[in-house]
């Protein structure tokens, strides 16, 4: 019985040896890798579920459409940024699609701000064909004095588009640090309670 018993043993401890050293150990790891990935993708973690809170009067579909828009009329605005031969400019123009991008992540995270901004993606549109305009214009071998006065005065509206946008986005900054500032406050409040 005790040689069944050390033979079991060997036995067992000779399979611990081959599956530690061989490709079988290397196939259960990434398995297991795997499943565990795919739980976490099927099931995550509840504090990660953030309900975002629509204006009223807003349906989700109303505001997934007008996501939507923002995202095709500011990349419709960043292919033209790369097309814009003046350096300075461009750099103006991938600025405000910064500044764009940072306000859709902010609408995304609150909806609520979005009241702030409603023509949002008309502006964009409108922007998008402006810049149009000026690439094909900028394009052209001649150029008389109305034709650099246009370009000059279209670099100008941009300008003065990104000081809005930055103003815009500092506004909604400033909104995010009251509501955090009065949630600190609660808290704090809440400690000296306890």
């Amino acid at each position: 019985m005790i040689k069944e018993l050390v033979s079991g043993i060997g036995a067992a401890f000779l399979f611990l040896l081959l599956l530690f050293q061989g490709t079988f150990w290397w196939l259960s790891l990434a398995l297991a890798v795997g499943a565990y990935v795919g739980i976490r993708l099927l099931f995550p973690p509840e504090h990660r579920k953030v309900l975002a809170v629509l204006p009223e009067g807003v349906s989700q579909e109303a505001f997934d459409s007008y996501l939507s828009q923002c995202r095709l009329a500011l990349s419709l605005v960043k292919e033209d940024a790369e097309a814009v031969k003046n350096l300075t400019f461009k750099k103006t123009v991938l600025h405000l699609c910064e500044l764009g991008d940072e306000l859709l992540v902010n609408f995304t995270k609150d909806p609520q701000d979005m009241r702030m901004a409603q023509a949002l993606p008309d502006r964009l549109q409108r922007l998008h064909e402006i810049l149009a305009g000026y690439i094909d214009l900028a394009s052209q071998k001649t150029q008389s004095p109305q034709t650099t006065r246009a370009l000059e005065e279209t670099e100008k509206a941009v300008t003065k588009a990104v000081a809005k946008f930055e103003e815009m986005h500092h506004r909604l900054l400033e909104n995010d640090a009251l509501d955090l500032s009065t949630s600190a406050k609660t808290f704090d409040n809440l400690l000296d309670f306890d």
